[in-house]
């Protein structure tokens, strides 16, 4: 009886714990059909236990992105910033079986749910929340890393990659973040404004070892007289670095070349002459000299230095001499020398005199003096016709001569003067040429068939103070 009672007491319990159980479930049931069941996720937030229908309602209305980058900058947007608004679908649910309730808690299994909301903001404010932030104020500049010089060595200058946005990239990025309603937006390295060329880049790398070669160049310019060299310091101040190296920079490169012209140049400048029976006195500059073509010389070094090859440049002149000493000076051992106070010229070759003359110069007077200065042979004619103006300055004549040699740009030059019986003294004050040196036919052969082109002539006045300078 005991046994029996037993068994229905125990019968009794389980149907009433298994009522309980049921109706727990049941009850569970009921309220998971209105509430999202635990690892519920609604466009990536957690609604475990919310009201489905507020959880919908209230998604778009709980929108803000944050971001953030380089250099510790970052910005919130709030959905009232840019007028935010975002229209809920007719037929937006969250459509869970809510009988699966208990093994929802005991699983942990998330269960997400995208519910595309029809987005609206204000683009000019989303605009102005951007331009206001802290990424697009303050920012520091990409910089490429570049070859650089210190104490005389090259290196490489490491890049800087600032935190300089791309803007247009990020306001697209920002409006797929809003459109999808994600919350984060961590800005990478494609964001930003970086720089072209880096440390490691061969392109740098073969720069600096370009730059490097500079170092050994030596540019030697063969100036007799003149121990003139490119290299060391005076080379690479030639030089600006870009991003890619040493450049040469064309304003240097010309000065440089202007300097040695300077250093150089004859043309144009008084020199110091050892003048036959008198010794050392100054004549003036004419048409002889050497004068260096700057422009030809900056092509000359261009191209050496782009080779990369030490070497040796030769000038390139826009006027040249008969011959370059060993002082770097213009008048060597052969030379005409015209004195015009003795009325005397004298012919020097190779340090030889070979021939010396009484001649006749120009009238000093009215302008028809002849000019002091060096000129030099510029031609060489032989039965020619000379044309100018007589003394009264309006009427012309024609004389026809056997020399002609051209000293200047003046019209003078030395010729034969078979017309005149007599040569020196005083004849040029009175009876003197319109500006020539007249010789007499022999002399002026001798000096016609043995004088060189260019060789130079020196003219001067050693008594008297009658003859304007020669034009150059």
């Amino acid at each position: 009886m005991t046994e029996t009672n037993n068994n229905k007491n125990g019968k009794r319990i389980g149907l009433i714990i298994l009522s309980i159980v049921v109706a727990i479930y049941l009850i569970g049931t009921i309220i998971f059909s209105n509430i999202a069941l635990p690892g519920t996720y609604l466009n990536g937030k957690d609604i475990s236990y919310a009201s489905k229908k507020e959880a919908i309602a209230s998604a778009p209305e709980d929108f803000s992105l944050n971001v953030s980058g380089r250099s510790d900058k970052s910005f919130k947007i709030n959905p009232a910033d840019i007028d935010y608004k975002a229209e809920v679908p007719k037929d937006a649910k969250i459509d869970q079986n809510p009988f699966t309730w208990p093994s929802a808690l005991l699983s942990n299994k998330k269960q997400k749910f995208d519910v595309d909301y029809k987005v609206f903001y204000d683009r000019d404010k989303l605009d102005k929340v951007i331009d206001s932030s802290s990424m697009m104020s303050n920012f520091t500049e990409p910089e490429n890393a570049k070859i650089a010089m210190k104490d005389g060595d090259f290196y490489i200058e490491k890049e800087v990659s600032g935190d300089k946005i791309d803007k247009e990239k990020l306001k697209k990025a920002i409006i797929d973040n809003i459109n999808t309603k994600s919350n984060d937006l961590v800005l990478d390295d494609s964001y930003y404004v970086n720089p072209e060329l880096t440390s490691d880049s061969k392109q740098i790398q073969d720069a600096l070892a370009d730059a490097q070669s500079l170092k050994d160049m030596s540019i030697k310019f063969n100036f007799n007289g003149f121990d003139l060299k490119l290299e060391g310091d005076s080379l690479l101040d030639l030089f600006d670095m870009n991003d890619e190296g040493p450049e040469l920079n064309y304003d240097k490169v010309y000065e440089y070349a202007k300097y040695l012209a300077s250093e150089t140049d004859t043309y144009g400048k008084n020199r110091k002459f050892n003048a036959t029976g008198i010794g050392e006195i100054v004549v003036g500059p004419g048409v002889y000299g050497f004068r260096l073509d700057v422009d030809g010389m900056v092509d000359k070094i261009y191209e050496q230095i782009n080779s990369r090859q030490s070497g040796d440049i030769e000038p390139v002149y826009d006027n040249i001499a008969f011959v370059r000493t060993e002082t770097g000076e213009d008048i060597g051992d052969t030379y005409v020398e015209v004195d015009i106070s003795r009325q005397h010229l004298w012919f020097y070759k190779n340090g030889s005199l070979i021939l010396e003359s009484d001649l006749v110069s120009g009238r000093p007077v009215d302008g028809w003096a002849s000019n002091v200065g060096v000129g030099q042979i510029l031609n060489k004619a032989a039965n020619t016709k000379l044309r100018g103006l007589n003394f009264d300055g309006q009427t012309s004549y024609e004389t026809p001569v056997d020399y002609w040699m051209p000293i200047g740009w003046d019209g003078e030059g030395f010729h034969d003067a078979p017309w005149r019986s007599a040569f020196g003294g005083q004849l040029y004050l009175q009876r003197g040429s319109h500006g020539c040196y007249n010789l007499p036919p022999s002399v002026a052969k001798t000096l016609f068939e043995n004088v060189d082109y260019l060789t130079p002539v020196v003219v001067y006045e050693s008594s008297t103070n009658n003859s304007p300078a020669m034009a150059y």
